[in-house]
């Protein structure tokens, strides 16, 4: 664990309450969607179908903005990954706007989860650090994740397509990143995911960006193509949990390491 890491004291204060508050809706809100989605196996297309797709086919220009907007509310509530947002955005401006578009939201949706992990993430768990270790432990693990690989630890996170972008966000709000470090390491690692998700999208419709015909898609076809979303969805998720199992282990391992140190110290 990091020098910087030990000696930091926590303190409450007006700022990291809110923060923190708001972090611990954002929990709230996942576990719900995600047991949405476990429920109805159409529920994730059809709601960025509905509320996502559709409304923005039909205003036109102010589409550009409304995308944007959401791709930043989006990343406030996980478990609907950015990727299916990316990957919707072919659907709406084709794949050259959908790949453009979609790097500016990252960067948008990628500075709002760094500043809400940072102030209110980080917050939680140092408040709990004393009480539960593995929190006070975690945070270390990531401080001295981003120490040894800098910048290239977020360009990778942010590049391959099977690891979540939002996750990566959180995480990098819970170490000691330096904020320009973190933006260029997004913008360079945003390219090619947004370049891929948009070559994905643009594989499930074409160009048939018919707002009708999206609208009232044919029951076999609705199933198929939530299939694909649920696909994403699944595969991205499964990569998070083994992400989440892998740290907790490493966790484990150092701390066994370091104890069997202690003990043979203790012995000679």
């Amino acid at each position: 664990m990091s020098e910087n890491h030990k000696k930091r004291k926590f303190e409450w204060t007006k700022k990291k309450v809110i923060m923190a508050i708001i972090f611990i809706i954002i929990v709230i809100i996942s576990v719900g969607v995600f047991i949405l989605t476990l429920m109805d196996e159409t529920f994730l297309f059809t709601i960025i179908r509905d509320y996502f797709i559709v409304p923005l086919l039909e205003i036109g220009f102010w589409a550009v903005f409304v995308f944007l907007f959401l791709m930043v509310i989006q990343s406030l509530i996980a478990p609907i990954p950015s990727e299916l947002i990316l990957l919707s955005g072919s659907l709406i401006f084709g794949f050259w706007w959908g790949t453009v578009l979609g790097v500016i939201g990252s960067m948008f949706s990628a500075a709002i989860t760094y500043y809400v992990s940072n102030k209110g993430g980080r917050a939680i768990l140092e408040a709990t650090g004393d009480k539960l270790s593995i929190a006070d432990k975690m945070i270390g693990l990531m401080d001295e994740w981003i120490e040894s690989w800098g910048i290239w630890a977020i360009i990778v996170g942010r590049a391959v397509p099977l690891i979540m972008f939002d996750p990566v966000s959180y995480a990098a709000g819970l170490s000691n990143i330096k904020a320009k470090q973190y933006y260029i390491a997004t913008l360079i690692g945003s390219i090619p995911r947004a370049f891929f998700f948009a070559f994905l999208g643009n594989q499930v419709f074409g160009d048939n960006r018919d707002p009708d015909y999206i609208q009232n898609l044919p029951p076999g076809r609705l199933e198929e193509v939530s299939g694909q979303f649920n696909t994403i969805f699944y595969i991205i998720f499964g990569v998070l949990v083994l992400m989440l199992a892998l740290a907790n282990l490493l966790v484990y391992i150092r701390e066994k390491k370091k104890n069997n140190e202690v003990s043979k110290k203790i012995e000679e």
